[in-house]
């Protein structure tokens, strides 16, 4: 399914939303039970449709394991990349925002209106996004938190500013150690766990600006957490985000940015201070890094 979004704002003037839905779904009788959203560095449709009609796509298998609605559109570069907002010049920033909200809202806009039409949910959705689809997802997800129940971007360069509502989905970041945004992941992951957002972080090493299998494997652990969490926050009667600060608080498991160990309790105190990641639980941890005995 596909539907045009205008955005009003010169550097793209529209938006293609392009819909799969799950096996069975129909309005009325839906069979979807959440939405998967992805984009990333394309700004022109035709191997995006192409990606959605592939079984072999590891997002779509995931879509069909899960039976979620899978979501993609074009994206364009709005920002300035390589630098994020503090290494930006005020004017410069404010400009890039109004464009950026302008489209944001267009989205939301359009994007509700699809889901209506198709009887899907209207939140909870997974959110993923590489490289400029990154600087989208992390973007939209700041400016529109109260959609998303998780959100993992890969190889972003630029970042935005971290405002405290944007710490109500569950947050995965991820770079390489060659890429140019490694040091700016870095910063906004830091910037983010003082404003106690649920997130982590890995830095692959050996990794430039590219997709990679650990990031993958990485990612799906990251979704099923989050699946996971918002079925104990129900039973629990809070919500996915102080699920996951709870499971950081107390899973005594912190990995060592740079040797991608895993330390556990007391033994974190081995690991430099800024190189410090901590980890929700063991099956996560497992698939972040070395697990130390």
């Amino acid at each position: 399914m596909e539907r045009k979004v205008d955005t009003g704002v010169p550097g793209q003037p529209e938006i293609q939303l392009i819909l799969r839905l799950p096996d069975g779904h129909t309005p009325d009788g839906p069979t979807a039970k959440g939405v998967l959203a992805f984009c990333t560095w394309q700004g022109e449709t035709d191997s995006l449709r192409k990606r959605l009609a592939s079984n072999e796509d590891e997002l779509v298998k995931y879509a069909k394991k899960h039976q979620l609605a899978l979501l993609t559109w074009n994206t364009a570069t709005l920002w300035q990349t390589g630098k994020s907002y503090d290494q930006i010049k005020r004017r410069q920033l404010q400009g890039q925002d109004q464009d950026f909200d302008k489209v944001a809202r267009a989205w939301k806009t359009g994007v509700r209106k699809l889901c209506k039409e198709f009887n899907l949910p209207q939140d909870g959705y997974l959110l993923y996004g590489i490289s400029r689809g990154a600087h989208w997802s992390g973007r939209l997800a700041l400016r529109a938190p109260e959609m998303f129940l998780a959100v993992a971007i890969h190889v972003a360069n630029s970042y935005d500013k971290p405002m405290p509502s944007g710490g109500q989905p569950l947050w995965l970041v991820s770079s390489g150690d060659l890429d140019i945004g490694r040091d700016n992941a870095i910063a906004f992951y830091e910037e983010c766990r003082e404003k106690r957002f649920p997130m982590v972080l890995k830095v692959i090493n050996g990794l430039g600006h590219a997709d990679h299998a650990d990031a993958v494997k990485l990612r799906t652990e990251f979704f099923d957490y989050a699946l996971a969490a918002k079925l104990r926050a129900e039973k629990e009667e809070t919500t996915p985000a102080q699920v996951m600060l709870k499971d950081l608080a107390t899973s005594g498991l912190t990995g060592d940015l740079l040797s991608q160990e895993v330390y556990r309790g007391a033994e974190a105190a081995k690991i430099p201070e800024g190189q410090r990641v901590v980890l929700p639980d063991e099956k996560f941890a497992k698939v972040w890094g070395f697990l130390r005995k």
